[in-house]
């Protein structure tokens, strides 16, 4: 990151359009939530991608339709919002970097809209989605999720969703999958694989973050760990500060290397944002601690967002 060029950031997770959904408003401006459009435009943020988060299991009945209006919503501010520009593709993130807009990347958090029908990925790819993570923290038909204690890890349906995301050249993300549905999907998928926002699990012990085992294994196939910012994946009590955020990169920087790690905010999914980083718009602080810990222009760049843009140009890095 070259001191003459803005910063550019690739966010890999915010709830921001299942909080529209859930209680209105718009995306220019939210004082009531984490994330606006002026926010991440204020913070160098180039690309976001926005979850499509489905709701537990047990709504999964509604989360077809649930899904489907959160995307109408999407492209109601698209259509609105001069700023906004739907990502397909790596091209697209560029060209919101040139023209000074943030990118959308539409991704799935869960694979409750699908039903018993993996082909529907094709649908959704059609309406702009570009990574799909195959549950959230419980079993569904694909898969198990953390909070899934059978043991169990992908079904034949979730190989099959796997498999057709690679070939529509989909992401797909490991962060809520159970320990032996992320082995099966490393050890199922073609294409690039990430976890949009986990942190470390030696340094917090959740159930969502990663193991030193899992974090290698991923960085061995060229995937990226978005540092979640949610304080219970950051430290065992209390609330988290910017330092927090800075210790899990640290640490899985040393562990896999800064071209494997990236960001995963999960703003307004998280309950309060770090001391310090209470929104997209606090990017350039965490880049200057990154500085003033000693990393390289070209490691900061790599972990504020060239690593997830890799990903959406298809290369794993392998």
């Amino acid at each position: 990151m070259a001191q003459d060029k803005p910063l550019a950031v690739i966010d890999g997770h915010s709830d921001v359009l299942y909080q529209l959904a859930q209680s209105g408003g718009r995306l220019n401006e939210r004082p009531e939530g984490q994330v606006d459009l002026a926010r991440l435009k204020a913070g160098g943020v180039v690309a976001q991608f926005f979850a499509l988060y489905t709701g537990a299991p047990q709504r999964a009945l509604r989360a077809l339709p649930d899904v489907l209006g959160q995307i109408k919503l999407f492209y109601r501010e698209l259509e609105e919002e001069s700023d906004l520009l739907l990502a397909l593709s790596a091209q697209d993130v560029r060209r919101a970097q040139e023209e000074g807009k943030v990118a959308a990347v539409l991704s799935l958090e869960g694979g409750e809209p699908l039903g018993d029908d993996p082909g529907l990925l094709e649908v959704f790819y059609r309406l702009g989605v570009r990574a799909v993570g195959l549950t959230w923290n419980e079993r569904n038909l694909l898969a198990g999720g953390v909070a899934d204690d059978s043991g169990g890890g992908l079904t034949a349906l979730g190989r099959e969703a796997v498999k057709i995301a690679g070939r529509l050249g989909m992401l797909v993300d490991v962060s809520h999958l159970n320990v032996r549905s992320f082995w099966d999907v490393l050890e199922a998928a073609e294409g690039p694989v990430f976890a949009s926002h986990s942190s470390a699990h030696a340094l917090c012990p959740h159930p969502r973050n990663l193991t030193d085992t899992q974090a290698k294994a991923l960085a061995q196939r060229g995937g990226v760990i978005g540092v979640n910012f949610h304080a219970a994946f950051l430290r065992a009590e209390g609330p988290a500060g910017l330092e927090d955020v800075v210790r899990h990169i640290d640490y899985l920087v040393d562990l896999v290397g800064p071209e494997h790690v990236g960001l995963g905010s999960d703003f307004d999914g998280i309950p309060a944002p770090p001391k310090g980083l209470e929104g997209p718009h606090r990017f350039p602080a965490l880049a200057a601690a990154l500085k003033e810990r000693g990393y390289a222009d070209e490691a900061i760049a790599q972990i504020m967002g060239q690593n997830l843009l890799r990903l959406l140009s298809g290369q794993a890095g392998r």
